[in-house]
């Protein structure tokens, strides 16, 4: 009642289309109109926020969806209540309540509380009764500045604006009164940043009204202020509801009612895949489909595709038949420019830009384009648009875009995106935009997008080898089978030696990086045979022969088996070279300062990403405890390799492999498990022939206590690293499975391995001691098989390795050797050492060790006391690591030692940090990301990562198998094999 005591009632309203035909309306009303389908959830959530509305609980509902997914089509639904089909029959709807529906336009983000004004209109305060209208009264009155067109100008400002937030407060509070309210803004994300304020502020102070919001948003267009948005998600009765396509089986029934017949699942699900679910481009393909006579079954299922791709085209060509010439034509132009200035649409066309302004307008009206943005609704608009253009003249088209934007000095990539459509070789003017646009896209970390680029270079400069080279190396970061046809071509073509030379380099190097052996025949060791014959050629033929050291291919008795790869050459060298250099003189020439100079080289250049010369030299740095400096550029190159397109799985795939091994240096288990399965998930056979991720993962089992898995995991290599193949492959591989055997009891198999290690790496010339230390391992092994005199020139040998490298982590390890074999308290005084000089390395697994070795000794000698605070270290740190099985050992001598320490879990939590700990724990309980990225002062985007991590870590896909797997019996059980030694 109003206050002269006369019923007020106020309807639904729908505000009409502007003037003009949508594209809907071009092939006639569908059967369907009306109906709802496949949104019975969606409709119960409002209808029973819409019973809690009237029962006195606020609340706000957010509909979200892309373009066209029936935003709209619900509201109505829900508004008209219960209806002749569809999910409309489910709906309670807003009976009993006063609904106030409105639609922001294009414009309304640009004009203070136009949203209002859609809202409120219905209401019909403004006017000559404006000052006697009842819910005017009181402090209701300073909403008029809100509620009259044009009276309000300013920016929002809370302090300035309050005074109309409390009037259209006021207002609302008037209307609940009478009735339960209920306020519905489709296209919210047009709305102005005032009327957002005001319905957060109303939102704010709602407790105990009768007061349903519900607004619609597009998924597809931000919002210029999100600030609001936010806060409507914070409050404590939103609800979220996401619009998905719809399913087959809806579409299904959407067929049915129009076709009045039962439907074949296969047509159904063409229509379905044919619409991408999106309920109103269904019901215009069912209304054409059952007007040219097509039945619902299999055989209409194909006719249903045929017709879905043809529906757009003719749409598109009833609209241009009824207009002037000059709309197509600048259709035409923004099809082929996208959301573009009017200035360069209008040059393209050949048209006034008042005419551009003119056409925006009538395609908006059509539904062509996308609210809010001047670009298509969808793509297959877009190339029913250009169909008719032919090949050549949208060629024409695409080249006379790209003079006019890079003479409006637009940025190279963007022109080339036109150039890499026109088919043909390019023009010289053509090559030049291409060749700055690879440079610009090199320099931002997109080698796929470089090498595109590029290609098309190559097409018009086929006989440039030194193009061939660059293309190629940018192709080997993401497809080594592509770079490795290209260097293969390039050996064959160069011209001459030295090309060929730098041709051979890259192609080892790719080989080695992808896991392929070199082949045989006129290849990079016949380009070496020459190299060592000719003259002024020393460095490109030093360069080729430690590439082929690193492969296990070269000649090891010609005249530069030994160079002194120390030299200096007045020119840069390239960054595979310095990459080949920095490896062999770590691995061959135990050279630490020279090695890290020339890794250096290849990281100070700019832009190194996620290639394999970088990821080798943060090898090189990490061999040489530069862990830190190593780590901070993988995490780059990874985080450069996850944010790449989706055919990048290779460079993906090699980055996590190298990251996982520094990582598992470092004694940082669990992170470096999920690295590696991160690379061997890597999809297409990307991963296939990796052999590092695969062993990574192996040691970390076995880590853990479970060798009987590496095991499994080494066997299941496609082609078992050989002394003919990488020597980095197979030194690892050699490691690996003997560090099983050894955890799975069998001493004597495993010494047989380390061994074979130790005669291969004698053959091939390695004399880094950190690098697959053999010589450690089979002292560990001798001891434990008290055999400790056999074991002693293992250790002096690894000692002299040790002493000329010089690190922390290499003496440690050595000192730790000697101390196993050695007896009484020369032993212990090794081990301490050992102890001591590894805690200053970041090898954490290996300081746990040398604690464990030295509490053991300790308390083989009677001396308890001493020796419990080694062991309790040793079992923290070894545990903090992920290295269980020494965790576990190291507490039960401590135990025996009469020391004390709770169980240690083995729980595959144990595999998180703490930060995926807390996330996991708020997903346990239920939270949403959203909720979790509040609880946390997160971003989403930061939940998201966790949660990714955590997926990988546990090796599961979803969120629901987290409390299943965490809350699984542990995976390690105290039957693990204890630490002997």
């Amino acid at each position: 009642m109003d206050n002269c005591g006369n019923e007020l009632r106020v309807g639904v309203r729908s505000f009409p289309f502007n003037e003009g035909v949508p594209l809907s309306g071009l092939l006639g009303p569908s059967r369907t109109c009306g109906a709802v389908f496949g949104r019975d959830g969606e409709i119960r959530t409002l209808s029973g926020r819409a019973a809690a509305a009237r029962a006195g609980q606020s609340g706000i509902v957010v509909l979200t969806g892309p373009l066209g997914i029936g935003k709209s089509s619900l509201i109505r639904a829900f508004l008209e209540g219960p209806g002749d089909g569809g999910s409309g029959g489910t709906c309670g709807g807003v009976r009993g309540m006063t609904a106030l529906h409105g639609v922001c336009g294009a414009d309304t983000a640009t004009t203070p509380y136009d949203g209002v004004r859609a809202l409120l209109g219905p209401l019909g305060l403004v006017g000559e009764s404006t000052t006697r209208h009842p819910l005017l009264q009181g402090a209701a009155r300073r909403a008029l500045p809100a509620l009259t067109p044009g009276a309000h100008r300013r920016p929002f400002a809370f302090d300035a604006d309050y005074p109309v937030l409390q009037g259209l407060y006021s207002l609302i509070t008037h209307l609940a009164a009478h009735h339960p309210l209920a306020l519905v803004l489709d296209d919210a994300h047009l709305c102005d940043e005032h009327t957002l304020r005001w319905l957060d502020f109303l939102l704010r102070r709602a407790d105990g009204l009768p007061l349903l919001l519900v607004l619609a948003r597009s998924t597809e267009t931000e919002p210029a202020d999100g600030t609001p948005w936010a806060e409507f998600a914070a409050h404590p009765s939103s609800t979220t509801v996401p619009l998905r396509p719809l399913s087959p089986a809806a579409v299904g029934e959407m067929a049915r009612r129009t076709f009045g017949c039962p439907v074949a699942p296969s047509f159904a699900a063409r229509v379905a895949d044919a619409c991408g679910g999106n309920p109103g481009n269904a019901s215009r393909l069912l209304t054409e489909l059952r007007r040219a006579g097509v039945r619902p079954d299999h055989e209409g299922a194909r006719q249903a595709t045929e017709l879905g791709g043809r529906l757009v085209a003719l749409s598109i060509r009833a609209l241009f038949d009824r207009k002037p010439g000059w709309v197509e034509a600048v259709a035409t132009a923004m099809a082929v420019l996208g959301e573009d200035l009017p200035d360069h649409v209008a040059a393209l066309a050949g048209v006034a830009t008042a005419q551009v302004e003119d056409a925006v307008r009538v395609l908006r009206q059509a539904e062509v384009l996308a609210p809010g943005r001047n670009d298509f609704a969808g793509d297959e608009i877009r190339a029913a648009v250009l169909e008719p253009l032919g090949p050549g003249r949208l060629a024409r088209l695409r080249a006379r875009a790209a003079l006019l934007l890079s003479d409006a000095g637009r940025p190279a990539e963007e022109v080339a995106g036109h150039l890499l459509a026109i088919p043909g070789a390019p023009r010289p003017w053509m090559v030049a935009l291409l060749r700055d646009a690879a440079a610009a896209a090199e320099g931002r970390g997109v080698p796929g997008t470089a090498a595109r680029y590029l290609r098309r270079v190559l097409d018009a400069t086929p006989g440039d080898d030194t193009l061939r080279l660059r293309l190629a190396g940018l192709v080997a970061q993401t497809d080594p089978d592509a770079a490795i046809a290209l260097l293969r071509d390039a050996l064959d073509r160069a011209p001459d030696l030295r090309t060929r030379a730098s041709a051979a380099v890259q192609y080892t190097t790719t080989c080695l990086a992808a896991g392929r052996g070199v082949p045989k025949g006129h290849g990079p060791r016949e380009v070496l045979a020459e190299l060592r014959s000719a003259t002024g050629l020393r460095e490109p033929a030093l360069a080729l022969e430690s590439a082929l050291l690193l492969m296990g291919s070269a000649d090891r008795t010609g005249p530069t088996t030994t160079p002194d790869r120390t030299d200096r050459t007045p020119e840069p060298l390239p960054a595979h070279t310095n990459a080949v250099r920095a490896l062999v003189t770590a691995l061959y020439d135990s050279s630490r300062e020279a090695a890290t100079t020339h890794a250096r080289r290849v990281l100070d250049a700019p832009g190194p990403g996620a290639s394999w010369p970088a990821l080798a030299s943060c090898t090189v740095l990490a061999l040489a405890d530069e862990t830190a400096e190593a780590l901070a550029t993988l995490n780059d190159a990874v985080a450069r390799a996850e944010a790449q397109d989706p055919d990048t799985g290779w460079t993906y795939a090699l980055a996590h492999s190298a990251r996982a091994l520094v990582l598992y240096g470092t004694g940082a288990i669990p992170e470096s498990m999920a690295d590696a399965r991160a690379a061997l998930a890597a999809t297409g056979r990307t991963a296939a022939h990796l052999t590092l991720p695969r062993v990574v993962l192996a040691a970390a089992l076995s880590d853990r206590g479970e060798a009987a898995r590496a095991e499994d995991l080494v066997a299941g290599i496609v082609t078992p690293p050989s002394p003919a193949g990488p020597v980095i492959d197979q030194q690892l591989y050699l490691m690996v499975r003997a560090r099983a055997r050894r955890a799975l009891g069998d001493r004597e198999g495993a010494l047989r391995l380390l061994l074979a290690a130790g005669r291969a790496q004698r053959e091939a010339g390695l004399a880094n001691p950190v690098f697959a230390p053999w010589w450690a391992e089979a002292c560990h092994t001798l001891a434990a098989l008290r055999r400790p005199q056999e074991a002693r020139a293992y250790a002096e040998h690894g000692g002299e390795l040790a002493e000329r490298w010089g690190t922390a982590h290499a003496l440690g390890i050595a000192a730790l050797a000697r101390g196993a074999i050695t007896p009484g308290r020369t032993g212990i005084e090794l081990l301490a050492e050992a102890a001591d000089t590894l805690a200053t390395s970041p090898a954490r697994t290996e300081h746990a060790r040398a604690d464990f070795e030295l509490g053991r000794r300790l308390l083989a000698h009677g001396d308890q006391a001493k020796a419990r605070p080694h062991l309790r270290a040793a079992a923290d740190l070894a545990h903090t690591c992920g290295s269980l099985s020494l965790a576990h050992s190291a507490r039960r001598l401590l135990i025996a030692a009469g020391g004390r320490m709770p169980e240690l879990t083995g729980s595959r939590e144990d595999l998180l940090t703490g930060a995926e700990r807390k996330v996991v724990g708020l997903v346990l309980n239920g939270a949403s990301n959203r909720e979790i990225a509040q609880s946390l002062c997160v971003t989403l985007r930061t939940v998201e990562t966790h949660l990714t991590s955590v997926y990988r870590k546990l090796g599961v896909s979803r969120r629901a198998a987290l409390a299943t797997t965490l809350r699984a019996p542990a995976a390690v059980a105290a039957r693990t094999p204890a630490w002997s030694g």
